[in-house]
Order: structure tokens, then sequence, then C-alpha cells
């Protein structure tokens, strides 16, 4: 079963330069068996907070990650720079489907709803 991580991190300070510098524990993240998505990025219109996207092929290949160096260093990382909240959770991936037809119109059911 797929699993995705989704949510934000708030920052004491701008988000930006602490995720600049966390480039390559993104990249070892995403070198890890199983991770199929590894995104962090800056909100907008929020400098300080941090948007978190990760999508897993399985919970063990999520569980592997959390035993890993580079999440114990990106951990690291974060309380460095100061962390002022954060909001981050695990959902699992019960089916999958591209949410646009061949159109290029929002597709016509969505898991069996009609959407149009």
């Amino acid at each position: 079963m797929q699993v995705i991580v989704a949510g934000w991190i708030k920052m004491a300070g701008p988000a930006s330069p602490t995720l600049q510098s966390a480039t390559g524990l993104i990249e070892a993240a995403l070198a890890e068996d199983g991770c199929l998505d590894y995104e962090w990025a800056v909100y907008p219109d929020r400098p300080d907070t941090i948007l978190v996207f990760e999508r897993w092929e399985t919970v063990q290949a999520l569980i592997a990650h959390l035993n890993a160096p580079p999440y114990f260093e990106m951990g690291g990382h974060l309380e460095k720079a100061g962390i002022a909240g954060a909001d981050v959770l695990v959902h699992s991936v019960q089916g999958t489907q591209p949410i646009y037809g061949d159109d290029g119109l929002i597709a016509e059911e969505i898991f069996g709803t009609k959407t149009r």
C-alpha cells in the first residue's frame, strides 16, 4: 500500500535558507528504496513555512526512511534552524487515478463518483 506524508513545518525565521541548505538531505531521501516523491517547498505567502509532500511505495519503505541517517540529519538540521511548529501526517492510499481525462478536462468519474 502506498503512503503519502503531507503537512507543514513552521520555522522560527525564513524557511528558504534552511530548505536550500538541506538539498543534499532531500536528494539522499529521493535516492532511498521506495521513495516516489520527496518534495519540500516554501509556501509562497508564508516565508517561514515549509510545505512537506512525500510519497512512498509502501509503509515499510517509509519506516526504513524514518530509521535512516538522512531522516535524523534532517531533523537535526531543522532543529538547529529553529522549528516553531509542525503538522505533518501520514496517509494510506487505497487507490490512485488521473484527475484529468484524455480530453484535458476533470475525469468524468473519480473513484466511481461522477464529477461532471
